[in-house]
């Protein structure tokens, strides 16, 4: 029984949607800084460094409002949590996690806050997948790491 519930979730996922909607301002091959998860403080960010023309950047995908993060390390991705991520970041639509978080809610609260499965694939480092309610990207600066 417990194969037959795996092969059936594993079809919803492979069913569901990923929906671009930003792309890293450099491939994460090229980072100089290896990305990470802060989950601190009230608005979790996925930072990383990169260059561009010899100048050393800082930059990071911010998340509001999280309920849920998961890292999967790349070697425990499969496919799914690498084509049409990599690089990018993507909402599943329909999302199937999504709608079990909202099922395990305190009942007063489901349906305040819209919900999102956002999901990102960056070399070296794994699958990012964060539950929010909305993201946004921190504003590219200089640094001085080299």
């Amino acid at each position: 029984m417990e194969a037959l519930v795996f092969q059936v979730s594993r079809l919803i996922i492979s069913m569901a949607i990923k929906r671009a909607l930003y792309t890293l301002p450099v491939p994460s091959t090229d980072f100089t800084r290896e990305p990470y998860y802060d989950g601190a403080g009230p608005r979790p960010t996925i930072h990383f460094g990169y260059k561009r023309n010899q100048i050393q950047f800082v930059g990071g995908i911010r998340f509001e409002r999280v309920l849920c993060a998961n890292l999967r390390a790349e070697s425990c991705c499969t496919p799914w949590h690498i084509e049409g991520v990599y690089d990018k970041l993507v909402e599943i639509e329909d999302s199937g996690w999504v709608r079990d978080i909202v099922k395990d809610m305190v009942p007063n609260l489901r349906g305040k806050t819209p919900l999102h499965h956002y999901m990102i694939y960056m070399d070296s480092a794994g699958c990012f997948e964060v539950i929010a309610a909305a993201w946004e990207t921190l504003a590219e600066e200089e640094s001085e790491l080299h």
